[in-house]
């Protein structure tokens, strides 16, 4: 009578068997790491500094230097940042003439003026910057504002007759605004992360204004450095 035996045995282990599978598979399944989702992109980086350049205006042949402040952003992944940043310059131009009359011409005068303008652009600029190598950086940007001239003018004359001898003169003073704008780059150097030097040329354009001069034979003097070059070096530190 062994068959009956075995098939009450086989009915008293099966559900038994059944639990032990489904532990196991239950267990199987708690030991295997699910994958992790992807991680979110992250932010990018914004940096807020400040910087001072000098530099020579090759047509004017004049020192120019400006103060500059503003915020650099960083994209997450990418090899360059955006830079937005106000920017204030300064530099000075001077102009003088002279008239004397022909040797001997009666009742002539004698004509001086001067001039001495103070031009100071003041700008909102743009600027990329990427790497060439880990510490050396190519730059270009645009920058657009308005240009601030301030001008002090100077006359006198004078003039040899019978006594008593004439003579004059005066000054005026003027203050005006101009379209201003430049197109710049240039390379930078990263010192460390927090300072960086940079070497760069500048293309201005700006609305020039004319000044007249009260002196015989002198041509009207044009206050301006449009169409001018500016060679400059400076250095900016990172907050």
């Amino acid at each position: 009578m062994p068959i009956p035996n075995l098939k009450k045995h086989i009915m008293k282990t099966t559900p038994i068997t059944l639990l032990a599978g489904f532990a196991l598979i239950a267990a199987a399944q708690a030991g295997t790491p699910s994958p992790a989702p992807a991680p979110a992109p992250g932010a990018g980086l914004w940096q807020w500094f400040a910087g001072a350049s000098v530099g020579y205006l090759t047509d004017l042949e004049e020192t120019m230097c400006s103060l500059q402040a503003g915020a650099e952003y960083t994209p997450s992944g990418a090899r360059g940042s955006h830079s937005i940043y106000l920017e204030v310059a300064f530099t000075q131009d001077d102009a003088s003439y002279s008239y004397n009359p022909p040797a001997g011409m009666t009742g002539g005068k004698s004509e001086k003026a001067a001039i001495d303008l103070n031009i100071i652009p003041i700008t909102l600029n743009y600027k990329f910057e990427a790497p060439i190598t880990e510490q050396l950086h190519y730059y270009l940007g645009v920058g657009l504002g308005i240009a601030i001239l301030d001008s002090s003018y100077d006359w006198s004359w004078s003039q040899s007759v019978a006594p008593p001898g004439n003579q004059g003169g005066g000054s005026d003073d003027q203050t005006e605004a101009r379209f201003y704008g430049d197109v710049f780059a240039g390379l930078a150097y990263e010192v460390c992360p927090s300072f960086e030097v940079f070497a760069g040329v500048r293309y201005i354009f700006m609305d020039d204004a004319e000044r007249h001069m009260d002196v015989s034979g002198a041509a009207d003097y044009t206050a301006g450095i449009n169409h001018d070059v500016l060679l400059e070096l400076g250095a900016r530190y990172n907050f």
